[in-house]
């Protein structure tokens, strides 16, 4: 298969689940109160939780995303903003992301890490950008029995444990604040394609959970599950 190929599967799978609003301000509502100041996504897509983040009220954000046609959709969105940097740099090793060191107040990561070999250098390079009392929210798939096919088909290298996660976090020189699960009701989907040959997103299937997620949205807000489709963490560089 082609790299352009690949490229429009994922720039497809990215506008879908934009499309899932509910979903995604469940998702930025679990970092909300940590958004502020300078702030960095890593892997920042089409810009989807990008655009919250501006709307938050952030002074300057530094986008990096290596995907060619990923970078372009941020460009078209952000590319007149002066406070709105756009990077294809690779994590870790990138010089946009060096320039800031020790000077970002929040720094995102949401469903990256399980794409990045060398898993602690790079969570070691977001550490080392951070200013004393940043703060970095990470959202990772969570339960290595669920990986499967749809895991492959995005290029996963793994799915991710409590304490493996907490001890990169720890590894890398930050206080983890919060760490707990996230998205009960995306694991049974999962689940289901999780043995599929050909995998994917179903747009039809995806609506279905957002009208589901309402009622797990309200429950999950009153107690955290015992398990989900993801492990979010709230992480601190020490002041």
């Amino acid at each position: 298969m082609s790299t352009d190929v690949v490229d429009e599967t994922e720039l497809w799978d990215l506008e879908t689940l934009a499309g899932a609003r509910r979903l995604g301000d469940w998702m930025f509502e679990q970092f909300a109160p940590l958004v502020r100041g300078r702030a960095v996504e890593v892997g920042a897509g089409i810009g989807t939780f990008s655009e919250r983040m501006l709307e938050h009220g952030v002074d300057e954000a530094l986008l990096i995303e290596p995907e060619v046609p990923c970078a372009a959709r941020l460009r078209e969105r952000f590319g007149a903003r002066g406070d709105v940097t756009v990077s294809r740099d690779l994590i870790p090793g990138s010089p946009a992301l060096d320039a800031w060191a020790g000077s970002v107040d929040f720094l995102l990561c949401q469903n990256v890490l399980e794409h990045i070999a060398d898993e602690r250098d790079a969570v070691g390079a977001m550490a080392e950008a951070l200013a004393p009392g940043g703060a970095l929210g990470l959202l990772v798939p969570a339960h290595p029995w669920l990986f499967g096919n749809l895991d492959r088909r995005f290029g996963h290298e793994r799915r991710y444990t409590r304490d493996h996660l907490r001890d990169v976090i720890e590894g890398a020189g930050l206080r983890v604040e919060r760490l707990y699960s996230f998205n009960m009701l995306g694991v049974a989907g999962w689940i289901v394609n999780r043995h599929r040959r050909n995998p994917q997103i179903d747009a039809r299937s995806l609506r279905a959970y957002e009208l589901l997620l309402p009622p797990f949205r309200a429950l999950e807000r009153r107690r955290t599950p015992p398990f989900g489709l993801s492990l979010i963490v709230h992480a601190r560089r020490p002041a």
